[in-house]
């Protein structure tokens, strides 16, 4: 393959005006299987912004020598990174341990009582708890290449969990099992759904993980865009296309099941669960179960990805209690802020520009005088607010947009690092309780709604109470209030002094009628789940902490990337068991 960088086009460039540019530089020698690879927009200059593409090609003869011949440093050749899974569960070993592995002498649904055998039935099946990126990925993975993994997932399927979100934005009135932090898709699935990473795609896996999403139903620019995106309203979509390939390759994925112990038993680990009795007796509009409609089963496995999700904290404190090494890690809390989307373009694109390329984005840090850093984290362009709490009596806000990115307003969280001292104790669940803490403060000081506040009124410390020259852009109830005292003052501190900064890389950035509302403290797990190079648990092993919530990752992509890899490591284990 050749590769061609710096194509330089306008932003209403056709394909021919990629396969004119392409020509000119190859001398007109044939080539097939063009192909787009990466597409970023340049507004350095902005008299002058475009976009800036790279594409492969396929020439029809000598690649070597036409690239020695055309002499140009954008015209190179290229291998394309390839990822592909390692391990495959052959026909051999199926027929082998059939009965051992998979034996499936039930069929029936999880929880009815009628099913007891369904425990061993199941006992040396892969086990996966939780539906996000890294868990679907994972069971992706494993069920594609014969292993047949058995998911369970403590909230909802994606159709139900997006009414109940609907309702709590509506009413208030909040499922803890189904929320935009529980249920299929994970946190990620009411997001913007950025598929970006700050990590080098060595071995390709960011690559396939972007392609597999395409494959599910997103956007092709996502394979090939510096800064892909889904959107909310297609991430549903392609869950739903993710959990029927998983089931279609001899996996299971069971929804409101959630972990509630784990015990070893001599070579495995018994998973209690809790489940509902018989789902197909229950409205499906039900937002949560009657206790009389659930029960705790036992679930026997060797191998289980825990990828539990950040904001599992009851969860976090079962396994600490079960001799699980934990220890608190580096996180960041802080504000959204809102701008008019077009307020936001024509800063960055320029008045000439500023409706001619997609919403947007931006990415800022700065230094404060305190010490702290203040970094802009989950930029929405043309989003919303949304509340994203999961707990009752505790606030929490997130970023979401849609694939069109078509709101009247961008946000963005401004967030600040905290810090080992910052935490009161050493126990690593105590940096549990201070994101509670702080969580419980903001609803309390919105008495249940997201509470919302002038920039300018920040600034001061007062409450506000009119809204300036802008509207917010919010999913859930919200009422004007202060927020300033409501965060430790080394936070506000940082974030005021930040947002001046910022003015100065966006025009009019610290605009008094900016919106700012909160608290924004889901930005990572907390705690940091210790595992060996094997990506196991040291004192458990065939358990793998995995993704976001275990502290391995920050985001879609990177947690999908390690429920890979653990994967991996999972049906390495399987397989040598197997041949041993």
């Amino acid at each position: 393959m050749i590769r061609i960088d710096n194509i330089n086009l306008p932003p209403d460039y056709t394909t021919e005006d990629i396969k004119k540019h392409i020509d000119k530089l190859l001398k007109h020698n044939e080539y097939t299987d063009l192909k787009i690879v990466r597409r970023s927009v340049d507004a350095r200059k902005k008299d002058n912004v475009h976009y800036n593409v790279s594409a492969e090609v396929k020439l029809k003869g000598n690649e070597e020598k036409l690239v020695r011949f055309v002499n140009n440093k954008n015209v190179t050749l290229t291998k394309p990174k390839k990822y592909s899974f390692p391990y495959q569960f052959s026909e051999q070993y199926s027929k082998q341990f059939s009965e051992q592995l998979f034996d499936d002498s039930t069929e029936q649904k999880i929880g009815k009582k009628s099913e007891s055998a369904l425990s061993e039935s199941k006992i040396y099946r892969p086990v996966i708890i939780g539906a996000g990126p890294a868990g679907y990925f994972a069971a992706t993975v494993l069920a594609e290449n014969g292993f047949r993994p058995v998911l369970f997932e403590r909230g909802r399927a994606v159709e139900e969990r997006k009414k109940d979100v609907e309702t709590f934005w509506e009413t208030g009135k909040l499922s803890p099992e189904s929320n935009v932090s529980f249920g299929e898709g994970g946190a990620g699935t009411f997001s913007d759904g950025k598929l970006n990473t700050g990590n080098k795609d060595k071995d390709g896996i960011f690559k396939y993980i972007n392609e597999t999403f395409y494959r599910f139903g997103a956007d092709e620019s996502v394979t090939y865009d510096s800064k892909p995106h889904i959107g909310t309203d297609r991430l549903t979509t392609i869950m739903k296309n993710m959990r029927e390939n998983i089931i279609k390759n001899g996996g299971e994925i069971h929804f409101e099941s959630c972990l509630k112990d784990i015990e070893k038993c001599d070579d495995y680990y018994v998973l209690k669960l809790d489940v509902l009795k018989d789902p197909e007796d229950l409205e499906l509009d039900a937002v949560k179960a009657d206790i009389k409609h659930r029960e705790i089963i036992e679930i026997k496995a060797r191998e289980v990805i825990l990828s539990i999700g950040h904001s599992a904290r009851d969860t976090f404190k079962m396994l600490y209690e079960k001799g699980f090494l934990m220890e608190q890690k580096p996180f960041a809390i802080g504000l959204r802020i809102e701008h008019p989307r077009d307020m936001i373009n024509a800063a960055q694109y320029g008045p000439k520009y500023k409706d001619l390329f997609p919403t947007a984005d931006y990415k800022l840090t700065y230094h404060a005088s305190n010490e702290r850093a203040v970094f802009s984290f989950c930029m929405c362009p043309g989003g919303y607010v949304v509340n994203a709490s999961s707990e009752e009596g505790c606030m929490t806000v997130n970023g979401m947009s849609e694939s069109k990115r078509d709101s009247a307003n961008s946000n963005s969280a401004l967030v600040v690092n905290i810090l080992p001292e910052d935490i009161p104790g050493d126990d690593p669940l105590d940096a549990v309780e201070f994101q509670r803490s702080l969580e419980k403060r903001f609803y309390e000081a919105g008495n249940g709604c997201i509470p919302l506040q002038r920039f300018e009124d920040f600034e001061k410390g007062v409450k506000t109470v009119q809204i300036g020259a802008f509207s917010p852009c919010i999913k859930g109830k919200f009422v004007l209030s202060e927020l300033k005292s409501c965060l430790p003052e080394y936070t506000a501190d940082a974030i005021i002094e930040g947002i001046r900064y910022f003015s100065s890389k966006i025009e009019d950035f610290d605009n008094g009628d900016a919106l700012l509302s909160g608290i924004e403290s889901r930005t990572s797990s907390p705690v940091r789940i210790i595992r060996n190079e094997k990506l196991e648990a040291p004192e458990h092993p065939g358990i793998y902490p995995c993704g976001e919530g275990a502290g391995y990752a920050g985001g879609i992509t990177s947690a999908a990337a390690d429920g890979i890899r653990c994967a991996e490591k999972l049906a390495e284990k399987i397989l040598e068991r197997c041949r041993s």
